[in-house]
């Protein structure tokens, strides 16, 4: 054989190499390719699969909840509404819809837009991540509205409150008229009470008639404040502010609870107190002064100091009331201007829960603040400021 011809079987031989290992490299690039493609397959299945039941959570969800959801994009279209939704605001359009032309409310589009608005800021309000609150009116009907911000939108969540208005106002008329309607037998006890102490009577009848003559004061106090409460939630308490001097105010105000503190062996003092005039309504004053000063009196032990003092500063006076009690743990501290709170110094004593409630919304209407803090005696201050009328 000629070199030629061993040349040409080698190209052969090499030729054929080449070829078998590039099929065989086909082969394993497409096992590895169909393999590749099952994967995604399966991979797209499973997510449509999630897909799918995540949406017939969100659907089941929607379906369950009592309030109106709506998903509003950053153009303010409406991406989604819940069958509550459909039901207040009618079918939802198969194109993209404007929230104002949905809803018909602009007051919507406005929370909306103010939500999208605080969200899209360098420096985002403070508690953002709390959802926005907001209460409007739609088709004569009260809702709630609560706007979450997320990327790409905001989700509107509207609580239909009408039901809980009227009951709630329901709630404070019956107070009202309950308290309104205690007054008078009560009033008519205390009256025969005071005719049968001025008489004489054996030591024990004497020491009943005392007894019942302080739950009487007590029941009093209660109705009154019940009633306060009731004015004030709705809105019936109004404060009419003049030039007022301080020094009567407050002396009446203590005249008004000495025998109370004379009765628990207390004494009830005030020091000098400053010639200033303030601005206040002299019968909402009396009230705030007076819830403060028989809180004072309740929770002081026989035997013990109950003082009220007052400074003035700058355009306001500030009046202190010091009592000798056990003090008020500090977690109870800022609370116990809440409605009904009734914290563990509480338990010692009957009441309402209402008395400080009210001082605060008297005390706020006339401009100033009041606070409590524990003294390094062991008793409690507390503390509330009105404006100078000489300052103003």
């Amino acid at each position: 054989m000629t070199s030629l011809t061993w040349v040409l079987i080698l190209a052969l031989a090499l030729t054929a190499t080449a070829f078998t290992r590039h099929r065989l490299q086909t082969r394993r690039d497409a096992a590895a390719l169909n393999h590749t493609i099952k994967q995604l397959r399966h991979n797209l299945e499973t997510a449509i699969a999630a897909s799918k039941e995540n949406s017939a959570r969100w659907q089941a969800a929607g379906n369950a909840l009592l309030e109106v959801i709506l998903f509003v994009d950053t153009n303010l279209n409406v991406r989604f509404g819940s069958p509550g939704a459909e039901d207040l605001f009618g079918m939802m359009p198969d194109t993209d819809v404007s929230l104002v032309s949905y809803t018909r409310s602009e007051e919507l589009e406005q929370f909306c837009q103010e939500a999208l608005a605080a969200d899209s800021l360098e420096e985002p309000l403070e508690n953002l991540e709390e959802p926005l609150e907001w209460q409007t009116q739609i088709h004569e009907r009260t809702f709630r509205v609560r706007a979450q911000t997320f990327e790409g939108g905001t989700a509107l969540a509207l609580t239909d409150v009408s039901r809980l208005q009227y009951l709630d106002q329901a709630r404070r008329d019956l107070v009202a008229n309950i308290s309104h309607e205690l007054r008078t037998p009560l009033t008519a006890i205390r009256l025969l009470l005071e005719t049968l102490e001025s008489r004489e009577h054996p030591a024990e009848t004497s020491s009943a008639l005392e007894n019942i003559m302080v739950e009487t004061e007590t029941l009093q106090h209660m109705a009154q404040e019940l009633l306060d409460i009731s004015r004030i939630e709705s809105g019936r308490a109004s404060v009419k502010l003049v030039s007022t001097e301080l020094t009567p105010l407050v002396k009446t105000a203590i005249n008004r609870f000495r025998p109370q503190a004379e009765r628990n062996a207390i004494l009830l003092r005030y020091d000098a107190l400053p010639e200033t005039p303030v601005l206040a309504d002299q019968d909402q004053l009396h009230r705030a002064l007076g819830n403060v000063l028989h809180n004072a009196i309740k929770f002081s032990p026989e035997n013990s100091l109950v003082n009220v003092r007052a400074t003035t500063e700058d355009e306001q006076v500030r009046i202190d009331v010091l009592d000798s009690g056990p003090g008020i743990p500090t977690p109870d501290l800022p609370r116990i201007f809440e409605r009904f709170y009734r914290g563990d110094r509480s338990r010692h004593g009957a009441g309402t829960g209402l008395g400080l409630a009210i001082a605060k919304h008297v005390i706020q209407a006339h401009g100033g603040t009041i606070w409590a803090e524990n003294t390094p005696s062991g008793g409690t201050q507390i503390s509330l400021t009105l404006i100078r009328a000489d300052a103003t």
